[in-house]
């Protein structure tokens, strides 16, 4: 009787660790590949030598196209400020990030368990922000707004 409390218990205590060590896996997995970039690791996105490296210099990218898709957005804004077209670019952009995410979503789900999915996420994101971003600078220039 003691032993199978004990088989038990340890049982028990297996299952428990293996839920809790898988719950931050399947959180990250749930994360857009773009947001678990290590930090502290340098890699030369001219000479890459692996996938890893390729997936890592492909969500630099995005950092920095995001950046600057900030900025050209933060632009816009300021020239339509208090006007009807603010609210309007507001909703726009809005609608066109989930537009992005949801597409590149599934240009990623295409690759979904290979290596260069992360890759191929974050070059779609990239992609489309450049595009975005022209988009809205073409807005800074054009006469009559």
């Amino acid at each position: 009787m003691q032993w199978d409390q004990s088989i038990l218990g340890i049982t028990a205590l297996l299952i428990g660790s293996a839920m809790y060590l898988n719950v931050p896996t399947q959180a990250q997995s749930n994360r857009p590949p773009i947001d678990n970039q290590p930090s502290n690791i340098k890699i030369d996105c001219q000479n890459p030598r692996s996938q890893f490296d390729l997936n890592f210099c492909a969500a630099e990218r995005v950092k920095t196209a995001e950046q600057q898709l900030n900025q050209a957005y933060q632009r816009a804004i300021a020239k339509f400020k208090g006007t009807p077209q603010e609210a309007q670019l507001i909703a726009a952009q809005s609608a066109w990030t989930k537009f992005r995410d949801a597409d590149c979503a599934f240009v990623r789900d295409r690759f979904k368990g290979g290596s260069m999915a992360p890759m191929v996420y974050s070059s779609c994101i990239a992609r489309l922000s450049q595009q975005r971003r022209q988009e809205l600078l073409s807005y800074l220039t054009e006469t009559g707004l």
